[in-house]
């Protein structure tokens, strides 16, 4: 295989993104939509959050198989980040475990800020036949 990259990601949704934004109430918990990791090799998520007032976000990832299996939280990763409190621009590497989708868990931590939107756009090197 040769690399030819990077690449942005288009996500599983109907129709398919290169970048998603996904809102979180206060307290609360949300999922973007999945993304094949099929053909791909080193990940990289860029991510951004906004709200009205100071948000405070950790960012986890899930992988799973197939979509005939759950998600589960990989439990040699530690998280993406335990606390996004700006709304600065961030990227980040990602080291995934071998299966073939992925998710970004998304929790608001903080009890008082309810339109938290965390937007997302994952990055990889394609893969190509030598």
């Amino acid at each position: 295989m040769i690399d030819n990259g990077p690449v942005v990601v288009k996500n599983l949704a109907d129709p398919r993104a290169t970048e998603e934004a996904v809102s979180v109430g206060a307290d609360a918990i949300a999922y973007s939509e999945a993304w094949s990791l099929v053909d791909l090799s080193s990940f990289a998520l860029e991510y951004k959050v906004a709200a009205t007032g100071t948000p405070s976000v950790k960012l986890e990832l899930q992988q799973r198989s197939s979509p005939d299996v759950g998600w589960s939280d990989p439990k040699t990763l530690a998280d993406i980040e335990s606390n996004v409190n700006d709304k600065n621009q961030h990227s980040t590497q990602l080291f995934l475990i071998t299966l073939a989708q992925m998710r970004i868990k998304i929790t608001e931590l903080t009890t008082t800020v309810s339109d938290t939107v965390v937007t997302l756009r994952l990055s990889a090197q394609k893969r190509y036949e030598a």
